[in-house]
């Protein structure tokens, strides 16, 4: 059975509030680095805190991340041992256009949250609301990262670089994020490697152009890359371990003027997933040679840049059995599943887990069968999940500056 806990009254006071506060996010996205009207919102919702202890610091990352402090007054919270712990929730929107028909679907052409950050965002508000009133029961501090540009840009590098986990000192450090492949209310965590290093790399193909009926005349750069992308599949079967994993896709292609037209150029632009550092490097130069020598055998060119994304998000092994040790007491055994494989998309959380130990949470949202996925048009965060979340963060929060979770290393 659960174990009783004043945190669920808490929330549940908070659960009207943070409904409206989720669906105007959700009618008012905005893509990376623009989150200029989300951040104001935030700090206006923080405004009233600051006379509960909340120290709050805007203007991070570009402008628009808000780091926020509160430092708790349980005996020993001030003490030199005292610990302290770091909450994110991510801010951004997709350049997706939506496709709900709810009353409060976006109201901005072409831009939705498509991922479910409108509902990150909220919930990290609710912990603050909740446990600013009861900095009574913390032991050590609490430090809010509202971050930008998860989906493009990285904030979260950007939140890490000036100093987001420094002042106080964070010692672990935990977020949230929606999953439809998981049932509502449930917390999963995949310890290990949880999500995977998410790289980019863009290919021009320099040929020579001409008549369509006098190929014999030119290079074609369309035939070259459609054999560079047919032979990028065969990259990840025939240079990484079966046992180990890896992705290489093309998803833009451009080239062309006209159906009798062979170009001079085409370019591509494609995708790298992995789990390990020493696969990640290898697919990459393997991808470079793959390019490079097919362009070169048939007398073109080619141009190839790999760009380093996000790195592996690697959960903490003792901090991800803390994380679900604490949610088993929340809400029972049924509900805390530990994930036996990794998922292949990234995330900038990442960064932050670079630093200090923690965890990516995996928060189900799915309210029934083929709910809508990540990125899909008609997905929408659903308001149910918000008291489950804040609970998972304000629970995270007052154990671990309460024990901490001994053992736990960063990865490197």
């Amino acid at each position: 059975m659960p174990a009783a806990s004043p945190w669920k009254d808490a929330v549940e006071a908070e659960r009207a509030g943070l409904v409206a506060l989720r669906q105007h996010f959700h009618a008012h996205p905005e893509l990376s680095f623009e989150e200029h009207e989300t951040s104001k919102r935030v700090a206006r919702e923080l405004e009233p805190l600051k006379a509960l202890g909340l120290q709050v610091r805007t203007g991070w990352a570009k402008g628009t991340g808000i780091v926020a402090v509160l430092r708790g007054t349980a005996p020993g919270a001030d003490s030199k041992e005292a610990r302290t712990v770091a909450l994110r929730g991510d801010m951004d929107a997709l350049p997706v256009t939506e496709e709900t028909g709810l009353p409060y679907a976006s109201t901005v052409p072409g831009k939705m949250h498509a991922c479910g950050h409108d509902g990150h965002t909220t919930m990290l508000l609710g912990a603050a609301k909740v446990l600013c009133k009861h900095r009574d029961r913390l032991k050590g501090s609490v430090v809010f990262c509202f971050q930008p540009a998860e989906e493009s840009g990285g904030g979260g590098r950007f939140m890490v670089d000036e100093g987001a986990l420094d002042d106080p000192k964070v010692g672990a450090a935990f977020a949230l994020h929606g999953f439809p492949s998981h049932r509502l209310g449930t917390v999963a965590v995949k310890p290990g490697e949880s999500q995977a290093a998410s790289d980019s790399f863009q290919v021009t193909v320099h040929g020579m152009g001409g008549h369509g009926a006098a190929p014999h005349n030119t290079i074609d750069p369309i035939v070259v890359a459609a054999r560079i992308i047919e032979a990028l599949q065969s990259v990840v079967s025939r240079e990484v371990n079966p046992i180990e994993s890896a992705v290489v896709t093309i998803g833009k292609i451009n080239g062309g003027f006209a159906r009798n037209v062979i170009p001079p150029k085409v370019e591509m632009e494609g995708t790298i997933r992995s789990l390990k550092e020493a696969i990640r490097r290898r697919v990459h130069e393997a991808v470079k040679r793959t390019v490079t020598g097919i362009a070169a055998s048939a007398g073109a060119r080619a141009e190839i840049h790999v760009n380093d994304g996000y790195p592996v998000v690697y959960n903490d092994p003792v901090a991800s059995a803390f994380v679900l040790d604490t949610a088993r007491h929340a809400f029972g055994a049924d509900r805390a599943v530990e994930l036996p494989v990794p998922s292949m998309g990234g995330e900038d959380f990442a960064f932050f887990l670079q630093k200090v130990p923690g965890a990516m949470i995996r928060l189900g949202v799915a309210t029934g069968e083929n709910y809508p996925g990540l990125h899909h048009p008609k997905y929408n965060f659903p308001d149910e999940a918000l008291p489950v979340g804040v609970e998972v963060f304000c629970r995270i929060a007052e154990r671990y500056l309460s024990e901490g979770f001994p053992g736990a290393q960063p990865k490197r």
